[in-house]
């Protein structure tokens, strides 16, 4: 990257004295910064440095202040307290890393946004490449003629070759070759990035008044607590928080795959199942995490063999079998809350294209969280993924797959995975 060779940037004023550049040149680079995977992947962050970018363009110095920000661009109420809800200073401290992430690998034109810290008033820079000057070149000195001895060629040529082949052979018995896993992913890293899709569980919060009532009756001891408890809570109270929260053992099962994808050169496109499309779907293979708490699972699987199923009626929640429809083996009772205690989980591994993406998609999914963190713990270790193998046909790397797992939870912590089915086809 070259070094700026002008800063065109000004306090407050005229929008001109923002920049010298036309303003439908910023503009321009502001859309092929977005375009770019590190800004598409994240809605809220290229909301903001739209936001602030053209507000910059435009001359509204005012509104770009951290308040302001939080009720213009993430619809924050207009007094909200920015020390109990800093996202305004979190989501500009991750465009920042986004914007050198993007520039470091060679994204964008001559044009250059920055966001000095502690500022929400954006930098545009002209880049120009460095000037590197031809190197003079040295006349090589002159060599008197070596008479050369007449030898014998051929046994020399004849050892070369045996060597080469010997050399060629060595690597390629020493040369690494894919394992059972790999050949499981294969089809999923075909790309630099792989799309993460991860559920997102509908919960619910209080407006503050309201849940400072009930924090204050739920937190007192059951001994002093008064008897009569707070009164119904009206809906217009109860907010959703549908888009936010992410279930702790999706989030464990991510980390798994991004530390199996970055060994492989790969980076995970990381979205909400909310915020994911179906045109998000069909242009590149995914990884779907949870069951209950990500309805494009529970859509995936619907047909397939294994597939997750719910009785509200006795709050029971399974995994049924086509080919034994009558059987309930597989099913928790009351497993939610979470923090009830079961003996025993049980999730599905399934890896297939799917005919409405037309992609190949895996999909991570345990009734609770223990089977989703297995199932997880499954497709990133060789040693777990050999069990499914034991009569696998010899062209299963070219197959769907489905493997129905167990896992046993001890107090709280859920062990390794068991196969209890597999299904090729």
């Amino acid at each position: 990257m070259g070094s700026p060779s002008k800063t065109l940037v000004g306090g407050t004023g005229e929008a001109g004295n923002w920049s010298d550049l036309p303003k439908s040149e910023i503009l321009a680079e502001l859309e092929r910064v977005l375009e770019s995977h590190h800004f598409s992947a994240s809605r809220k962050c290229s909301r903001f440095l739209r936001h602030i970018v053209e507000a910059a363009a435009e001359g509204r110095f005012d509104c770009l202040k951290e308040r302001t920000l939080g009720v213009d661009v993430f619809e924050r109420e207009p007094h909200y307290d920015t020390n109990q809800d800093p996202i305004v200073r979190g989501t500009a401290g991750e465009v920042r890393k986004r914007l050198a992430q993007h520039y470091l690998e060679g994204g964008g034109s001559n044009l250059r946004f920055t966001l000095p810290p502690g500022s929400y008033l954006p930098e545009v820079h002209l880049v120009t490449p460095p000037v590197t000057k031809e190197p003079v070149p040295v006349p090589a000195p002159a060599l008197e003629p070596v008479k050369l001895e007449q030898r014998n060629w051929l046994p020399i040529q004849a050892a070369t070759a045996v060597a080469l082949c010997l050399a060629v052979a060595a690597g390629v018995w020493f040369w690494p070759r894919p394992t059972a896993l790999d050949r499981f992913w294969a089809p999923i890293l075909q790309r630099n990035s792989v799309l993460v899709c991860v559920g997102q569980p509908q919960l619910y919060t209080f407006r503050p008044d309201t849940a400072r009532t009930l924090n204050s009756w739920f937190d007192t001891d059951l001994d002093s607590r008064p008897s009569v408890p707070p009164a119904p809570v009206p809906t217009n109270e109860i907010v959703p928080m549908w888009n936010s929260p992410v279930a702790l053992a999706d989030a464990q099962a991510i980390t798994g795959l991004a530390n199996l994808f970055a060994k492989k050169g790969k980076r995970i496109d990381l979205r909400g199942e909310r915020l994911v499309s179906l045109s998000d779907l069909r242009g590149k293979p995914a990884v779907l995490v949870g069951a209950f708490d990500n309805d494009w699972t529970l859509n995936f699987t619907r047909d397939l063999r294994f597939y997750f199923d719910s009785d509200p009626r006795t709050h029971t929640q399974m995994i049924r079998d086509r080919q034994g429809p009558n059987s309930t083996d597989w099913k928790l009772v009351e497993a939610w809350p979470p923090g009830r205690e079961i003996s025993k989980d049980y999730a599905v591994v399934t890896r297939v294209v799917n005919r409405t993406t037309e992609q190949s998609i895996v999909i991570l999914a345990g009734i609770a969280q223990y089977g989703t963190d297995a199932a997880a713990e499954f497709v990133t270790d060789p040693d777990y993924f050999k069990q499914a193998l034991a009569n696998a046909p010899r062209d299963w790397s070219r197959k769907n797959v489905q493997v129905v797992l167990s896992t046993r939870v001890l107090s709280g912590v859920g062990g390794p995975p068991t196969v209890v089915a597999v299904y090729f086809w």
